[in-house]
């Protein structure tokens, strides 16, 4: 659910002036690049990532009992619920244009693709689709079909997909926003305490593919800046904790336009 916080950090760079030649994402990134590429105003985009539409759209079209049984019975990738109806509700907001339409800025997308193993980083094809494919977690929601590609969340390999921009001329300086959460106590229970050891496991990976990436951004003489916001997990039984994700987004951003950003523009 970090997408808010995303399009808080957008929204507030663009209020200021910055305006990117290109934007990717993966998972909630995905979503909030997906909107701000598409043009949508920033007050529609506000309007959508607070409401408690737009994450419910991952199950409603779930036919509970029945879904959660063929799913893991008959599906090799299942999952607890069906995501079709976020692809719904993205096209009531962006319609049913297509990536490779979008030219200011550009947007690409990561997708994991479950049939050849691969990351994807996706720049033609349904608008719509390809945001909440990217966005599909593991085992919470079934997998979506993209370009004949059985496809979930992007973010498993590439939690900042730049990495086609370190060859790419038209572009000097790349900025990754990251959403993190602070370190918390798990609950005794063995599920969660699991759960928690999964999550430190990814945290692990994440980071030295981060490394990489700065090393690779070097190497291609990119200026790559890594900022963070940091706050509490959101969580569906919370909603409005999702504007103050929106206005921390915001914050980080007006910090980087004070220190690195202010005198380009």
């Amino acid at each position: 659910m970090g997408y808010a916080t995303h399009a808080g950090f957008l929204a507030r760079l663009h209020a200021l002036g910055v305006r990117p030649v290109a934007v990717s994402g993966s998972s909630a990134g995905a979503i909030a690049a997906g909107f701000y590429a598409a043009g949508l105003e920033q007050e529609a985009i506000r309007q959508a990532v607070l409401s408690p539409h737009l994450y419910l759209s991952f199950a409603r079209r779930t036919r509970w009992l029945w879904h959660q049984f063929v799913s893991s019975f008959m599906h090799r990738h299942p999952g607890i619920f069906d995501p079709r109806g976020a692809v719904n509700y993205f096209e009531s907001l962006v319609g049913t244009r297509s990536i490779e339409s979008l030219s200011n800025p550009q947007l690409l997308i990561a997708l994991s693709d479950l049939t050849r193993y691969e990351t994807i980083f996706v720049r033609e094809g349904p608008l719509a689709t390809a945001m909440a494919a990217s966005a599909c977690v593991p085992m919470l929601f079934s997998p979506l079909e993209f370009a004949g590609r059985l496809c979930n969340d992007g973010g498993i390999a590439h939690e900042s997909p730049v990495d086609p921009w370190f060859t790419d001329d038209g572009i000097d300086h790349i900025i990754i926003h990251s959403v993190n959460q602070p370190p918390t106590k798990p609950l005794r229970l063995p599920v969660f305490r699991t759960l928690d050891t999964i999550a430190a496991t990814y945290e692990v990976m994440c980071r030295q593919i981060l490394a990489d990436r700065i090393e690779l951004a070097r190497l291609h003489g990119k200026k790559l800046t890594v900022i963070t916001t940091m706050h509490a997990r959101p969580s569906p039984l919370f909603p409005g904790r999702l504007q103050q994700c929106y206005e921390q987004g915001g914050a980080t951003a007006q910090k980087l336009f004070d220190t690195q950003l202010s005198g380009a523009f």
